[in-house]
């Protein structure tokens, strides 16, 4: 299997599996997966699906795991909603990739997406995510999002194993997508040399848990590190302790040591402001006879009002790009967009693990509607 080391991992996206025979087969394959058969729920009622991909098949996760993730593995996430006052269902499809995943499990999770996407319809929005760059939506379906090293095929770094490997991890607070809500706790694994004053760190030692709590992190962030080492302990039934230090306290050596020495601790990151982007729309359209790419408009030009239904546009809001499918749009548009996508972010310099979210016109488009609107 192939590793990130001889691939691109962030440029792993949808654009091949296009066409309406395919699409067809697709549904019909659809059907007949177990993991969202009828039986489930999904596609019917409001609810939180996350699936692994495990030797090529789609495994649903348990629900005690949900918002647990590891780096070689990778996942698929569905979340439905209810519209306000209706009943409904609006859905959103996620598909996340480990920065050690392989590249046969990053290809089924794309294509087992699309096969949903097609199951249902064509109705949901696809956003791919990538390791470390997940949007502020998919985080805020966890109370607390962590990102573990491991994996189904290399097997689980686990408290029991004889060669138990330490691991630092810090847990930090995101801000909700939306307004008031709340917000996501997310735990990765860090080095020591990002210990700060903002956050609060644990290091798993397997039969010792230490909690470092710095000076400036939040309430929310010290209540979620306690509940999550609650939790490892009753995942190792109770065999194992629990110690914890704030800042500044005279027997925090006793973490520093366990660490392996102490570092300077680094002030608390300050929330960085977004720069200055002026966004812009682009139209992807072949009624010429040939694939046109074109700028339609820019700043406080771009408005819904230019969307034509019979083409794809391209939204660029500098933190995620939108790929917006018109209900007359061809195979082709369609099957395009995203590889557009994808080019365009290497055109203009822009990360290549920027999100790319596809919506149609005929489906929800919420996100899309706010960040047109919005920015």
């Amino acid at each position: 299997m192939l590793k990130n080391s001889t691939w691109k991992l962030e440029e792993t996206n949808l654009a091949e599996f296009g066409g309406e025979l395919e699409k067809k087969h697709r549904k019909e394959e659809g059907s007949l997966e177990s993991a969202w058969s009828k039986s489930t729920g999904v596609g019917a009622e409001a609810g939180l699906w996350v699936w692994r991909i495990e030797q090529f098949k789609v495994v649903a996760l348990p629900k005690k795991d949900y918002g647990s993730f590891y780096s070689g593995d990778s996942y698929i996430i569905l979340k439905s909603t209810k519209k306000e006052d209706t009943d409904v269902l609006v859905h959103n499809i996620h598909f996340w990739l480990g920065k050690e995943t392989s590249q046969d499990e990053a290809g089924t999770a794309a294509y087992k997406t699309v096969e949903l996407d097609d199951y249902m319809d064509g109705n949901p929005t696809q956003y791919r995510e990538v390791q470390g760059y997940e949007s502020k939506l998919m985080l805020s379906y966890f109370p607390t999002f962590s990102t573990l090293q491991g994996g189904v095929k290399t097997g689980f770094n686990h408290y029991d194993e004889p060669e138990y490997t330490s691991r630092l991890l810090m847990v930090k607070s995101v801000p909700s997508v939306k307004s008031g809500g709340r917000p996501t706790v997310v735990v990765k694994e860090v080095t020591k040399e990002q210990i700060n004053s903002g956050d609060v760190f644990i290091l798993d030692t397997g039969k010792v848990l230490y909690t470092w709590i710095g000076k400036e992190s939040s309430g929310v962030e010290k209540v979620q590190a306690a509940t999550y080492t609650q939790g490892l302990e009753a995942e190792r039934d109770g065999d194992v302790n629990t110690e914890v230090f704030d800042e500044g306290d005279r027997d925090q050596k006793i973490f520093w040591n366990a660490l392996g020495g102490q570092v300077d601790v680094k002030p608390a990151t300050a929330p960085v402001a977004d720069p200055e982007y002026v966004k812009k729309l682009y139209r992807l359209s072949n009624s010429s006879g040939s694939i046109e790419f074109t700028l339609e408009a820019e700043g406080p030009k771009v408005t819904k009002e230019l969307l034509d239904k019979d083409d794809v546009f391209i939204l660029d809001v500098h933190h995620e790009i939108f790929v917006w499918v018109g209900s007359g749009a061809n195979k082709e548009e369609n099957r395009l967009g995203l590889d557009y996508a994808q080019q365009y972010l290497k055109k203009e310099g822009l990360p290549s693990h920027t999100p790319i979210a596809k919506v149609f016109e005929a489906g929800d488009h919420t996100m899309f509607d706010n960040a047109i609107d919005r920015f």
